[in-house]
């Protein structure tokens, strides 16, 4: 197997610690001890700490997007695909013990004047809203509220993460299944 390098190493330590304990509550001394680095070396590959949590942010919405793509990979029917958005996030929830959306857990944390890092995690969340526009665009819609792909996007998108948010406070996922078949109410 081959050994990681410093700058993976420092990433993986640093993606762990930020989700489980928090981007404020995890010191770089505790990177540095747990990764098995010099602190030049993290500072080599990351300038400061916030350089890191650009980093972080970069890495997990690509392993988020990876890992949904294969979710969704043998899922033909685009209305079943979007559904199946649900049921990932479902997975992620019992796979983190309900811990939330890593994305969110972020912009909690960051200075409100740190807008690099916001327009960072907006861009997450703007990639999720087009690719549920995507799907209901290829979707028969039977539409019975009659709202606009815009709105049905925007109603998607907020059940999604307001189900995220409320399984992460209930540490259950029924707020998840209930999203799913309120959306399923929408289509």
């Amino acid at each position: 197997m081959k050994e990681s390098t410093p700058k993976t190493r420092i990433l993986d330590v640093a993606s762990r610690l930020f989700y489980e304990q928090g981007y404020n509550s995890t010191g770089i001394n505790q990177i540095i001890d747990e990764a098995a680095i010099a602190r030049g070396s993290l500072y080599n590959h990351f300038p400061s700490k916030r350089d890191l949590l650009a980093a972080y942010i970069e890495r997990a919405e690509d392993i988020w997007f990876t890992s949904l793509e294969k979710h969704l990979e043998t899922i033909k029917d685009p209305k079943a695909r979007l559904l199946a958005l649900f049921d990932f996030r479902k997975k992620e929830q019992h796979n983190t013990g309900f811990r939330g959306c890593q994305f969110a857990k972020v912009v909690a944390e960051v200075p409100k004047e740190d807008l690099p890092i916001f327009e960072q995690v907006s861009k997450e969340k703007d990639k999720m809203k087009r690719l549920i526009k995507k799907l209901l665009s290829q979707i028969d819609l039977q539409n019975p509220a009659g709202l606009s792909i815009d709105m049905l996007c925007e109603s998607v998108f907020l059940l999604l993460e307001g189900a995220t948010v409320a399984a992460s406070l209930y540490k259950k996922d029924a707020p998840i299944k209930n999203a799913k078949t309120i959306a399923a109410a929408l289509l």
